[in-house]
């Protein structure tokens, strides 16, 4: 399923692996900026892990583990 992903949606499902371990789970796209840059592929990157349903995002700066994300990271993805 990772394979999908682009490298950048990985490294922020990895990033949630090391840092958030659970559903429900949120980091601050200013967290996300401070890791990656504030290169627009961060924000289309975030887009991509909403549609494929590894993300929510309950406001403009904020983005959410869902259970389906958290399961990937359960099953060592990406």
């Amino acid at each position: 399923m990772s394979a999908m992903l682009s490298e950048i949606a990985s490294e922020i499902l990895a990033y949630f692996r090391s840092t958030h371990r659970l559903p429900g789970a949120r980091l601050r796209i200013t967290t996300l900026e401070e890791r990656f840059g504030t290169d627009p592929a961060v924000t289309v990157a975030v887009s991509e892990l909403a549609h494929a349903g590894y993300v929510a995002t309950p406001d403009a700066g904020t983005i959410e583990l869902t259970h389906r994300g958290y399961g990937a990271l359960a099953q060592g993805e990406p």
